[in-house]
């Protein structure tokens, strides 16, 4: 912001409404790749400039540079390996920093649409190497170099491949170009016109030229050191960077509970005008005016500064003249003035040198540290002599705290030509003491990536880095659910208070927490299982845990309480069994005991019946207000009941009035007895008989008899004989035949007092083996529930024809069921078996994790009692590797020195490195005949791809109008013909193209109309 006409002094600096928070950074930098590498650099005193044994002449062999410049991953940002290529490398380095540096403010950039970008390119010579070593190739001419390399496009390709629809607006200004985005990006945010804004940068010469010329009288260091504000200072010595940092509103910021790295208090720019000796000379009084500019802005003094991270460039004249600006600015103050310039560690970035000024300020804010300047001896005589409080770091120390005010620190940055910059820091706040929670038994950390390596590598950082902070897991949690932009490759873990980091994050968890999400999210089936796994107090942890799934589970229990006369209610508050002293997640004496031939003390049908019903509805509704809705349901017997109140069919008070009286009249059915076969219906139907019926048929593997319990227990002995593998089923009550058929005609009775409605939501019906869309299932439909045979197997392939992701919503056995009928489809349980020592939330969050990375979102603020704080997490990892042409750069026309001396040290340096591209024989470049042929041989070249297959995609692998331009050109010098944009992109699809074209050609009996000289079409 610029300083307005009226002075705001009397403003208060504690006034968020005028602040902004720097929520987020990332760095490309001489020696580093990261904050935490450039934190190391700074706090050791030393430097990062890259140095080589000098030979004769005038070049100097030191230089700045940083790692992989070359390198990068496309398939990150839905580039084609081709277009990777032909892009200057600083608009891969930008994007990905801007990439990263959001990822660090945990912005999730498809629920964040205001987001807005201002960015710089410097200035370098890839565009004629890589037109040089291309020419010739298909897709390859001025329009597309031109768009891959000119600084015009670098902040809306920014914009574009990560999906930001705020302002996108390239930014030059030379040196100052880094502090001149961060200036308009905060006048953007505090004038609303975005919400968060990324400043961003990047300069990198391409070829590198791995050092510089240092004639007498220039500005270079003649010995590759840059010493600013040192009486030996000789020059600088140039570097390359990039990075970017993202700002938010303070308040917004505060209120998102987000982690401050630093405020902008104030910011300004100006520019020296005429009043210098020439175009490339320096004002010291524009200089004082920006600085003062900035802290009328901040409502500051020169008092309420303690540091001032200096342009420094290292050279007498322009030392001197800052040291100037900066006595006369902070002259009168009372206490030191900490002086310190990046320049000394890096080199002189160009456009990123304000970019490395500003996050050294913000982090040593962060760590209240005040680092050393490389090579700082002491002051020429002059500026000593004007020092005042002016004290250079020769030495690092601790950041004095001073009393009633936070640490502050301003930043310059001054371009040639005269734009010059000044932006005023500030240490962040506290965080609000209700912003931090502590953590509860287990945290669910969802984790995603674009490629299935950066995420294995994603896992193990965020696992290290929860081993050194587990105070943070509670909050990287919470971090990872709201917060973070996802990918299709996806991955979760639970941590939980007794397991930790160790049993979340081992190889045999994580191989089954794992999946692809799909481009849309899909819809989602509730499968509601019967009698079969229920257990007392299933559910009774959970409710103990989560508050929503506890007032769902109090309003159910409380009707069947009054049904009850209070048993159900006090089966969910039975003490749940000690686990284990092993550990393991299976008690194995406890699942052995389920099939021992002393079970377990019946408890009335009608209890079972309603706990089962009441856990159920209390699930399916928990997941409801978590936003995970059901696009249709299964229901498996009583699950059936469950599935009518979900759809709208039954209300809640009836259809349990109607569970208890059908248990009831089971009950004076007689005895019964129920036997499992892990058969096909198919194959042992013809076995039933003498008071025994096929009662279930629930998957390819798996059904049911029921009948009377002295001919079941001959029916299994028959089986058994014949080589089937059977299990009794625990209950007394022969369900789901003749036997209660009289006990169902009084249920049919009953219901036709009771309000049915249509479905609301459809229903895959076992009883019919179809559809209930729509539909009032009648009383009689109800009868027959209660008497006819199970159809699950059917219902099961009805919602397998529509939908792949299924959740069991209970304590149920269908899930093996589901995977026979399809072993593709997606099965998820939400409720723990009897014999597992987990927590009933544990289980609830595996749940939700795996629902997660099949591409199912939860409303993750839902799921905790109250927000906590967003937390830094390790950046997220690329898959990055070497995209430079093969030949050898041309030679610099303005340089002194030889191409082997300037760029091909450093490209041979990075031979090692597989090129990701082969080059392509001229036998592939030639046309083929056909269309199919040429076709493919197009998507090849344009696309840069070694193989292709009929269902590649143009446009999903990185193809773009203009590469579509180069392939109808093609076609048309191929058929002689000009096929219609509108043909050829019918189907983006190689196959589809090929089908579309050959069909036009084949009905098309003569050529377009072609453009006469004068502008007019002829035939």
């Amino acid at each position: 912001m610029n300083a307005p006409l009226t002075s705001r002094a009397a403003q208060t600096a504690d006034d968020d409404e005028c602040a902004v928070a720097v929520v987020g950074m990332a760095v490309r930098l001489p020696g580093c790749d990261s904050l935490e590498r450039y934190w190391e650099i700074l706090a050791s005193g030393e430097d990062s400039v890259t140095r080589r044994e000098r030979t004769a002449g005038l070049f100097v062999p030191a230089y700045g540079s940083i790692p992989g410049p070359a390198h990068f991953d496309p398939s990150r940002f839905g580039i084609a390996p081709s277009e990777a290529l032909l892009l200057d490398p600083q608009h891969r380095l930008l994007l990905e920093a801007a990439d990263e540096a959001l990822n660090a403010a945990n912005v999730d950039r498809d629920r964040t649409p205001g987001i807005s970008i201002y960015a710089g390119v410097g200035h370098n010579d890839y565009e004629r190497w890589v037109g040089t070593a291309l020419a010739g190739r298909p897709g390859i001419d001025a329009q597309a170099l031109e768009v891959t390399n000119r600084g015009d496009y670098a902040a809306t390709r920014v914009a574009y491949r990560l999906g930001l629809h705020g302002a996108a607006v390239i930014v030059q200004s030379a040196c100052s170009t880094a502090l001149t985005a961060v200036h308009l990006a905060v006048q953007d945010l505090l004038s609303h016109g975005s919400d968060i804004a990324v400043a961003g940068v990047a300069a990198v010469r391409v070829p590198a030229p791995g050092g510089y010329e240092a004639p007498l009288g220039g500005i270079g260091s003649s010995d590759g050191v840059c010493r600013p504000f040192d009486r030996a200072a000789g020059g600088s010595v140039p570097g390359d960077g990039a990075g970017a940092v993202v700002l938010k509103r303070l308040a917004d910021a505060v209120r998102d509970c987000d982690d401050i790295w630093a405020v902008i208090r104030g910011t300004a720019m100006n520019n020296d005008g005429s009043g210098k000796s020439g175009f490339a000379g320096v004002d010291p009084a524009a200089q004082v005016e920006v600085v003062r500019a900035a802290l009328d802005v901040a409502g500051l003094e020169p008092g309420d500064i303690d540091y001032v991270e200096a342009h420094g460039s290292g050279t007498r004249i322009g030392d001197a003249s800052e040291w100037t600006a900066l006595s006369e600015v902070f002259g009168g103050v009372r206490h030191p003035v900490h002086v310190g310039a990046a320049k000394a560690s890096l080199g002189h970035l160009r456009e990123a040198a304000g970019l490395a000024g500003l996050v050294k300020a913000v982090l040593s804010l962060r760590h209240g540290r005040l680092v050393a300047t490389p090579h700082f001896e002491r002051l020429p005589a002059d500026l000593a002599r004007s020092a005042g409080p002016l004290v250079p770091l020769g030495e690092a120390l601790d950041w004095p705290v001073v009393e009633g005010r936070p640490r502050r620190a301003g930043v310059s940055a001054f371009g040639l030509g005269g734009t010059n910059c000044h932006v005023i820091l500030e240490e962040a706040p506290p965080c609000p003491a209700d912003a931090t929670t502590g953590a509860s038994d287990a945290e669910l950390v969802l984790l995603s990536s674009h490629h299935p390596d950066a995420l294995a590598a994603d896992l193990t950082a965020v696992r290290c880095h929860l081993d050194h902070h587990p105070a943070r897991t509670a909050d990287t949690g919470w971090t990872t659910q709201t917060s973070r932009h996802r990918h299709p490759h996806r991955a979760y873990a639970v941590v939980t208070a007794d397991g930790g980091t160790e049993a979340a994050f081992s190889a045999d968890r994580l191989r089954v927490q794992h999946g692809r999400a799909p481009a849309e999210p899909p819809e989602v089936v509730f499968v509601l299982p019967g009698i079969g796994s229920h257990y007392p107090g299933m559910g009774a942890d959970l409710a103990r845990t989560d508050p929503v799934f506890a007032e769902h589970l109090r309003a159910a229990v409380k009707v069947a309480d009054e049904l009850t006369d209070g048993a159900v209610g006090r089966s969910f508050d039975a003490p749940r069994a000690r686990p284990t002293v092993d550990g393991s997640r299976v008690d194995l004496r406890a699942l052995l005991r389920r099939d021992s031939a002393a079970p377990p003390p019946r408890r009335e049908l009608r209890h079972v019946h309603l706990s089962l019903f009441c856990l159920e509805h209390a699930m399916a509704r928990t997941l409801m207000d978590l936003g995970i809705r059901p696009a249709a349901l299964l229901g498996h017997s009583l699950g059936e009941w469950v599935a009518a109140v979900l759809a709208g069919v039954i209300g809640l008070d009836d259809a349990m009035a109607a569970v208890a009286r059908r248990a009831d009249l089971v009950v004076t059915a007689g005895e019964g007895a129920m036997l499992g076969v892990l058969a096909p219906a198919a194959d042992v139907e013809a076995y039933a008989g003498d008071g025994t019926w096929l009662a279930a048929d629930n998957g390819p593997g798996h059904c049911v008899f029921s009948g009377r319990p002295a001919a079941v227990a001959a029916l299994a002995g028959r089986l058994r004989g014949d080589g089937f593998t059977v299990l009794p089923v625990d209950t007394a009550h022969p369900f789901h035949t003749p036997q209660l058929a009289d006990a169902a005609d009084l249920l049919g009775e009953d219901l036709r007092d009771v309000r049915l409605s249509p479905a609301s939501i459809p229903i895959a019906s076992s009883v019919m083996g179809a559809w209930l869309e729509g539909e009032t299932p009648q009383p009689s439909y109800w009868r027959d529930h209660m008497v006819s045979r199970v159809c699950f197997r059917t219902a099961t392939q009805l919602v397998l024809a529509r939908h792949r992701v299924l959740i069991e919503v209970g304590p149920g056995t269908a899930r093996p069921w589901i995977s026979q009928t399809d072993p593709d489809a997606v099965c998820v349980r939400t409720v723990r078996q009897s014999y597992e020592n987990v927590a009933d939330r544990q289980i609830l969050l595996e749940a939700l994790g795996e629902l997660w990375t099949h591409g199912v979102e939860a409303d993750w603020e839902r799921l905790h009692p109250a927000p906590r704080r967003r937390t830094s997490l390790p950046p997220r990892n690329l898959v990055r590797r070497r995209y430079l042409p093969d030949s050898v750069p041309p030679a610099d026309p303005w340089s002194l020195t030889t191409p082997a001396q300037a760029g091909a040290p450093h490209i041979c340096a990075d031979k090692g490195d597989a090129p990701q591209r082969e080059p392509v024989p001229a036998a592939r470049l030639a046309a083929p005949s056909t269309v199919s042929g040429f076709l493919a041989n197009r998507f090849r070249v344009l696309l840069g791809l070694r193989e292709v297959h009929p269902d590649d995609h143009f446009f999903h692998l990185g193809g773009d109008s203009l590469m579509g331009v180069h392939l109808i050109s093609g076609l048309k010098e191929l058929t002689g013909r000009s096929v219609p944009s509108s043909v050829v992109f019918a189907s983006a699809t190689l196959a589809g193209m090929t089908r579309e074209v050959e069909s036009w050609l084949a009905t098309t009996d003569q050529q377009q109309p072609e453009p006469s000289e004068n502008g007019s079409r002829r035939s």
